[in-house]
């Protein structure tokens, strides 16, 4: 199965397009696999720490976790979709280049805080982060003029995916603001402020960008109802204030996100019948297997949040909510949209439904292991093994998944070659 080929203009961008994807791929597997995997087994089994502890590996981390790969994945996919979604021009090559460079460089030099406290340290760092700045505006303020423009009437779905866009900046300058301790020597960046630039971009952003692409995508992807406008708007608003209020750290703001989810959840209504005629294709299924599991995770991983808010003083449900929507939530919606974005964005053959099955299931499998052995405490030896085996099996899943994709993208890239 082959899909009709972009135009000559539209294939012009996809080295740009593969350029994103390629790097969020490379930075999930050394700060999300790499660096991750190193915590777990920490965790698990004690194995030695750098310098700086277990907190500061925990920081690094997450950041290049968040925004080297969940934020430039996000970069990529938006700067492709919103024109299309809007029937507007192509946003200028070069702010795209600008600020992929940006935020690619800004994220290689924030491994600058493993390091001892220097003069040159602190220069890395506050470059790291004045880049990152600079390259998430540039995203924000292109995507909005995207979404002003165009051909195609607007859609309330787009009101999500332009809080997403704003939501990043914002999380850079919390990101940039926890920094502050370092430029004086410390070894730790401001558990506040870097808890809110996590909050801006775990939820804010990629929550934003997932939940209005997913909502737009639904119908032709998988025969999903159309959700009402006046669900979709007010699910907005919940999920903006709910963000609002977390990055903050003000009380109220997950069950308000929770609310939200649930309100998309039953709207969208995928596990209700199908509003096909006939029978989903293969690929249509493996995409409404990926998309179930994706809500499933974003209602776990907000439910855990809810309980932390209420109870308090538990980081554990903090932990296991945050891996539920970073890895249940976000690989699993990644997989299940990108199988089938990737070959109408590149023109490319269509990925094996087996190898994106596979990846959901790996996907999920860690998610699992990740987030409810974290509820539990690797206290004992089958714990600390489970919580132990959750990197490789994540891992797995990104690797059979990427495996595929370059399958699909190939064959666009030879164009240029």
């Amino acid at each position: 199965m082959r899909i009709a080929l972009p135009t000559v203009g539209q294939r012009r961008d996809v080295p740009v397009l593969a350029l994103f994807l390629v790097t969020s791929v490379v930075v999930a597997l050394v700060a999300g696999f790499g660096l991750g995997w190193w915590l777990i087994l920490y965790q698990s089994f004690g194995v030695p720490m750098p310098a700086g502890g277990w907190l500061v590996l925990v920081q690094v981390h997450g950041h290049l976790q968040l925004m080297g790969f969940a934020g430039l994945l996000v970069m990529g996919i938006g700067y492709r979709l919103m024109p299309r979604f809007r029937g507007s021009p192509e946003p200028e090559r070069r702010l795209v280049l600008a600020s992929y460079l940006c935020v690619t460089i800004g994220v290689a030099l924030r491994v600058a805080q493993l390091a001892q406290p220097s003069d040159a340290r602190t220069a890395l760092l506050l470059l790291s982060g004045a880049l990152e700045v600079a390259g998430s505006a540039i995203y924000a303020t292109t995507t909005m003029r995207t979404l002003a423009l165009g051909d195609n009437a607007h859609r309330a779905d787009e009101l999500l995916m332009a809080g997403g866009a704003v939501w990043l900046p914002i999380a850079a300058m919390w990101s940039l603001v926890s920094l502050q301790p370092l430029f004086g020597g410390a070894s730790l960046a401001s558990l506040d402020a870097d808890a809110a630039a996590v909050a801006a971009f775990l939820i804010g952003t990629v929550g934003g960008h997932i939940l209005g692409v997913s909502v737009r995508l639904n119908s032709g992807f998988i025969a999903a109802k159309l959700v009402p406008d006046n669900v979709l708007v007010g699910a907005t608003a919940l999920w903006m204030v709910g963000t609002f209020l977390v990055v903050l750290q003000i009380g109220g703001g997950a069950p308000l996100l929770l609310a939200a989810a649930i309100a998309l959840f039953t709207s969208v209504g995928i596990f209700g019948r199908s509003r096909a005629a006939r029978p989903l294709p293969e690929h249509a299924q493996v995409t409404m297997f990926a998309w179930r599991a994706a809500y499933i995770w974003l209602v776990i991983g907000l439910a855990l949040l809810t309980v932390d808010a209420m109870v308090g003083g538990a980081p554990s449900f903090v932990v296991a909510g945050r891996h539920a929507l970073a890895i249940g939530f976000l690989g699993s919606m990644a997989y299940g949209v990108g199988a089938r974005l990737l070959p109408t964005l590149t023109g490319g053959p269509a990925l094996p439904v087996g190898a994106v099955r596979w990846a959901v299931i790996l996907t999920n499998l860690a998610a699992a292991l990740r987030a409810f052995v974290e509820l539990v405490g690797p206290a004992t030896t089958p714990a600390a093994v489970a919580l132990a085996l959750s990197g490789p099996v994540g891992l797995a899943g990104l690797l059979v998944f990427a495996a595929a994709a370059v399958r699909t993208v190939r064959p666009a890239l030879h164009t240029f070659a």
